[in-house]
């Protein structure tokens, strides 16, 4: 079961070993873009070039489609990005268990947004959990864990499929398991978790007040989605490229300057002023109702220029 395109490495590498009967269930096509075509997920694309089956019901714990899973007497079910949260009957109905890949070192991150919440908040590292499936959410036995270090300037996107990749590169680990008879689960600790909601558009919005560390990382962990912005003149700046300057100011004698102003514009980049003195060098931006432009092209057509204030 899975719908986004995290789960696509782990279903390509199932489809590809031909030891297993497999089954898809993913969520009904829906209109996307901009111009609302009704598309196939990402995981259905996959399924259809690998020749499987594939079942979309609109809710997966109605009598149809609990019919359908028992029909198709599944050893396991596999659950990676699906998108709907199944019933304790659906649960129940294969031989082994639903298993979860949860893009996170459980029972830290449980919830909808594991990957944004774990950059915005400067962890250094995270990981998948392989996970037996229970009705709370992300609260199941862990069968395993595999760690990553979490790279200085990466942003949500790029954490994003590398963790797809590490699941599909640790999936022959959980086969194994499941073959040898030798899969067991460890309780979660409940009192360690903690919850990253689902992403909303305000979360992006910059407090240039905070520390600078603090807003990078809120950059970082909204690549590409929702997108960290600012307004300049009133008007909307996503930002989709920044690094971080730890200590610019003292390297140029700027002083310290209010958090939001620019304090300079080069070739590349524009220099903002945080609530410490790191600083924040924007080299790309969307203004609001524009398409995607490098700092040069902003500076060059909205003239923008040090002592302004982004808010």
């Amino acid at each position: 079961m899975g719908t986004a395109d995290f789960g696509g490495p782990v279903l390509e590498k199932l489809a590809d070993n031909r030891e297993n009967k497999i089954a898809v269930i993913t969520q009904p096509d829906r209109p996307q873009g901009r111009g609302r075509k009704i598309l196939p997920t990402p995981i259905k694309k996959i399924a259809l070039d690998k020749g499987l089956k594939v079942f979309q019901p609109e809710n997966i714990n109605d009598e149809e489609s609990i019919k359908r899973m028992e029909e198709f007497n599944p050893d396991i079910i596999l659950v990676v990005a699906y998108g709907q949260i199944l019933s304790s009957h659906i649960l129940n109905i294969p031989k082994i268990g639903c298993i979860n890949i949860h893009g996170s070192l459980l029972p830290k991150y449980r919830g909808a947004a594991p990957i944004n919440r774990a950059i915005i908040n400067g962890e250094k590292e995270t990981g998948i959990t392989f996970m037996f499936m229970k009705e709370k959410v992300d609260a199941g036995e862990i069968i395993f864990q595999e760690k990553i270090n979490i790279l200085p300037d990466e942003t949500c996107g790029e954490l994003y499929y590398r963790l797809s990749d590490l699941s599909a590169r640790s999936l022959p680990k959980l086969l194994e398991k499941i073959k040898s008879g030798k899969i067991e689960g460890i309780s979660q600790d409940n009192k360690l978790a903690t919850f990253a909601r689902k992403m909303n558009k305000e979360d992006g919005k910059i407090d240039w007040s905070d520390k600078g560390e603090k807003i990078y990382n809120l950059i970082r962990g909204t690549i590409p989605f929702p997108g960290a912005y600012t307004y300049y003149q009133g008007r909307k700046l996503k930002i989709t490229r920044a690094r971080f300057l730890c200590d610019y100011q003292d390297e140029a004698d700027t002083g310290s300057p209010k958090p939001g102003i620019v304090v300079k514009t080069e070739k590349d980049s524009i220099l903002i002023s945080t609530g410490d003195k790191g600083m924040i060098k924007i080299l790309r931006l969307i203004p609001a109702g524009s398409k995607e432009l490098t700092a040069n092209q902003f500076v060059n057509g909205y003239k923008i220029k040090a002592g302004e204030i982004l808010s």
